[in-house]
């Protein structure tokens, strides 16, 4: 039942995502085409971005929630980091079209270059259409990051994790947007339109690191969190007292599988049953450590091999 739950929560979070971003997509983009706001066309840029990424995070649940085969023998997990590397990269994309338009308001072509110029005011009318999309779009953003956070807590996916980050920057942006129209509706100031759009791309670009670093990390094989594999090893250090070793632990995630391997030295005397025992009751602890599919790989050895080991991790041969 829990597994079964853990499985629907990517699913139903990204097409979720994507029918709001969807949604989000044709209020933006008819009012900003219709009054040409800069920091709502962007905005329709950005949610056009949410969309095609989170159609893409839907398609990569649906892959990395296939059991591993004689193809993929430890599953499709990666293409979680894969979508949020994608997702990090379409975030600074994103940011950089909102930083361009903002900067083209202030330049006007001249014969030699460009020159600085102040933006031309905004219509009341044009503004309150405006400000209106962008109330719908913050209300609208705010219940579905609360919707991602809850099916979040359901399941250790990194897609749900990347995309709620990902609203989450998104709900600051409109609500920086929502303010910056109103100050210009009542102030006449219209070079702050532009102005604070620049600065919220700055910051969506700032928001996409994270996403870009914990991709990248899911691809290069990067350890457990260091209290987790700790727990680990002392699980296995400290189970039973037949184990007079253990070396070689090396751990990773993929998807929402951990990854863990390791050596259990045994006193020599033990029998294979007993220790095969034993390695089974440490795997069933550490399993129990996080909520998650785990893959565990633990090699018995009658003597302590790690001097070995070491050689061959180093330079694949023991001389």
């Amino acid at each position: 039942m829990d597994s079964a739950l853990s499985k629907s929560a990517p699913r139903k979070a990204t097409l979720v995502a994507s029918l709001v971003a969807l949604f989000l997509i044709l209020i933006k983009l008819s009012v900003g085409v219709t009054t040409g706001t800069v920091v709502v066309l962007a905005s329709a840029v950005d949610s056009l971005l949410d969309f095609l990424v989170s159609s893409f995070n839907a398609y990569a649940v649906r892959s990395a929630e296939k059991p591993s085969d004689q193809t993929y023998n430890y599953g499709r997990g990666k293409i979680e980091g894969v979508a949020a590397f994608s997702e990090g990269l379409f975030i600074i994309v994103s940011a950089l079209y909102i930083l361009r338009e903002a900067i083209w308001k202030f330049l006007e072509p001249g014969e030699i270059g460009f020159h600085f110029r102040l933006p031309e005011s905004i219509p009341p009318v044009a503004l309150d259409w405006s400000m209106g999309a962008m109330g719908i779009s913050l209300a609208v953003t705010i219940a579905l990051v609360g919707y991602l956070k809850k099916r979040a807590e359901e399941s250790p996916s990194l897609i749900i994790r990347a995309d709620t980050i990902h609203y989450q920057t998104d709900l600051l942006s409109n609500g920086g947007i929502l303010a910056a129209l109103a100050l210009v509706r009542f102030t006449h100031w219209a070079w702050l339109d532009p102005a604070i759009a620049a600065g919220v791309s700055l910051f969506v670009a700032r928001a996409a690191i994270p996403l870009l670093r914990k991709g990248l990390a899911m691809l290069l094989d990067r350890a457990l969190e260091e209290g987790l594999v700790e727990n680990i090893r002392k699980i296995a250090e400290t189970h039973s007292d037949r184990v007079t070793n253990v070396h070689e632990l090396k751990t990773r995630r993929s998807g929402d599988t951990n990854l863990v391997e390791f050596h259990l030295v045994f006193d020599e005397n033990i029998k294979l049953r007993e220790a095969h025992r034993i390695a089974d009751e440490i795997e069933m602890r550490v399993r129990g450590l996080e909520k998650a599919r785990w893959m565990i790989n633990i090699h018995l050895d009658p003597v302590d091999d790690s001097h070995r080991d070491q050689k061959l991790a180093k330079h694949g041969h023991e001389d």
